[in-house]
């Protein structure tokens, strides 16, 4: 979280999950603020709707607005909790992340939830929480609840095996819940969860296809890599000749962050040691590779641009 100086005498609030401005009472004091960029939630009493709207913002993914008197409570990240413990009904809750609801809606349910992320509830929760249910950003999925489930969640960049989606210690109606970049690593032969929900990006072998969809509800990108040795790009990476002439055997490049090709690598090369792209950022290369990588990116969510300028 950060904060930059002022503006004249007056600050510019950046790059914060939860910017809670629900303890102001006047527009004088909301007059300390220039400018709000890339804050995922702001809090702001109701009174103060119109000074709130004056100040410039950019990248805002939500704004919860409180009455008077309200208790706002601000969780950053998973929150996992039951049906009867989601708060009184005086509170605002507001969740950058994900909310897991482990069983039916029984207790009270605060005055108004917004999530900015997913939400998992199960079913025959919707009458309770609908109207609680406001301004968030994301998805709201209702699960089959069966008494004894497993609800598993796994959050970030998240690699799954063919041996974890088996759940082999687990019940049938078990659930696996997958935020963030979510990775299938190898060939998957059955699912042993009843319902396998990810938020964000899935990339997994075009091979196991088959056996993923039906069990899997993915709220993001989804794509599909389609060698044995898929090769995951997580930070940026500059690509040289050597890396492709070491390489024994073609390969599935799955980008998930800036990818570069250095000169000096040939066409010949790049159809020799890679199978297909699966493209979830931007890649540059040199202007004679571009039509090549374009036709091997089956899946691309990026750009590939010619280092000297827009490839087309």
């Amino acid at each position: 979280m950060t904060e930059s100086g002022p503006s004249g005498d007056r600050g510019v609030v950046s790059g914060q999950a939860v910017l809670d401005l629900s303890h102001l009472t006047s527009a004088e004091e909301l007059a300390a603020i220039s400018r709000i960029e890339g804050v995922a939630a702001v809090i702001v009493p109701e009174s103060l709707a119109a000074a709130y709207a004056a100040i410039p913002s950019e990248g805002v993914a939500a704004t919860v607005y409180v009455p008077a008197g309200a208790n706002a409570r601000m969780h950053v990240g998973p929150l996992i909790v039951g049906g009867d413990g989601l708060g009184a009904a005086e509170d605002v809750l507001v969740i950058v992340g994900l909310l897991v609801i482990t069983s039916p809606v029984t207790g009270a349910v605060p005055r108004r939830i917004t999530v900015v992320g997913a939400i998992l509830a199960p079913q025959g929760s919707e009458p309770a929480l609908g109207p609680a249910l406001a301004g968030g950003v994301g998805s709201v999925t209702y699960y089959r609840y069966t008494e004894g489930q497993d609800i598993k969640v796994l959050t970030g960049q998240v690699k799954l095996s063919g041996a974890i989606l088996a759940n082999p210690d687990g019940q049938p109606d078990d659930i696996l819940l997958a935020a963030g970049q979510v990775l299938v690593t190898g060939p998957v032969t059955r699912v042993g969860y009843g319902r396998v929900i990810v938020t964000g990006q899935l990339v997994a072998p075009a091979a196991s296809r088959d056996v993923l969809e039906p069990r899997i509800q993915a709220h993001g990108q989804s794509a599909w890599y389609r060698s044995d040795d898929p090769r995951i790009i997580l930070e940026d990476t500059r690509l040289g000749p050597d890396f492709f002439r070491l390489l024994d055997h073609p390969v599935s490049l799955v980008v998930l962050a800036g990818l570069s090709i250095a000169p000096g690598v040939t066409e010949e090369m790049v159809l020799e040691k890679v199978a297909d792209i699966v493209l979830l950022d931007d890649l540059t290369a040199p202007a004679d590779l571009v039509p090549v990588l374009q036709v091997l990116a089956v899946d691309a969510f990026g750009a590939i641009r010619a280092d000297d300028g827009p490839g087309s």
